[in-house]
């Protein structure tokens, strides 16, 4: 049995968290994909696991795991019974928990208690002996709204920007996010590596690729069509989903991974969740 649950965060640290997520394996060995994501706090309550990025990297996994934004599709490969709690760590949720770039931690797996000391050690036997997710997320809840305090508003206003900017097309020219801003592009450049571990051009194509495998998935022939337009040519865009997706738009259509089907479903939050989570 594999099973993937998603949970929405409080709607007053949705700009911190994007969601929360419950991952269970029984079987003693399961390897899969994963897709190009952002940061991300892993709480592995059992079990152990090697995770792969698109570098070639592996680290091993096990107890309290801080992951930083994926520049690729990554692989991993699970030793179960398996049981993880994880947060997706938004931009803003990122600066707040860490007070680190994100840019140094791009496709890396780090103990979390390198980064946090030892207290993080506490919040993992706390997570064990939780009775059930929704104590699991309440918890959760209260962290991030206890770390509210040190967003500064400088940094949600940019990280908004930033979200619309990626928002607002298939494939956003970084010239439409330099026109949003009254910082140099420099700065803007600079910004947006510490936030979101790469630079804006990258991020465009990141989130345009894992938008086209989203539509691949839910076979929606309109929002593909209107895709289309953003790659040069079809095999660019098969090329780009692999990277990104890992895997091909054909088995996304007809033979998606067991990870891809279950991570399709934080879908069902929407409204929920940012669009950007859940529209990818």
């Amino acid at each position: 049995m594999v099973s993937l649950r998603y949970f929405a965060p409080a709607e007053d640290v949705r700009d911190l968290v994007s969601v929360y997520y419950l991952f269970e394996v029984e079987h003693p060995k399961f390897s899969d994909n994963e897709r190009a994501a952002i940061a991300q706090l892993r709480f592995l309550l059992d079990g152990t696991a090697d995770l792969g990025f698109a570098d070639g990297k592996i680290y091993p996994a096990k107890d309290a795991m801080l992951v930083g934004p994926s520049t690729g599709a990554m692989h991993f490969d699970v030793k179960g019974p398996f049981r993880m709690f994880g947060v997706g760590l938004l931009p803003a949720g990122w600066a707040a928990l860490t007070k680190k770039s994100a840019a140094d931690f791009a496709d890396k797996a780090v103990p979390a208690h390198k980064i946090f000391t030892n207290e993080i050690d506490k919040s993992l036997e706390l997570l064990r002996n939780c009775d059930g997710a929704d104590a699991m997320t309440a918890w959760a809840d209260r962290i991030f709204r206890d770390l509210r305090h040190r967003v500064k508003p400088e940094v949600e206003q940019f990280t908004k920007m930033v979200d619309e900017w990626l928002s607002s097309e298939a494939s956003p020219p970084v010239s439409a996010l330099m026109e949003r801003s009254d910082q140099s592009s420099r700065q803007v450049l600079r910004t947006v590596n510490k936030l979101y571990g790469m630079a804006p051009k990258y991020l465009a194509r990141k989130y345009r690729a894992l938008r086209a495998a989203r539509a691949y998935a839910e076979q929606n022939e309109e929002e593909l069509l209107a895709l289309e337009d953003a790659f040069y040519d079809q095999s660019h865009m098969i090329r780009e989903i692999k990277f990104f997706a890992g895997t091909t738009p054909t088995k996304l259509r007809v033979a998606e991974g067991e990870t891809a089907r279950l991570i399709d479903k934080r879908g069902l939050l929407k409204g929920h969740i940012p669009p950007l989570t859940s529209e990818t």
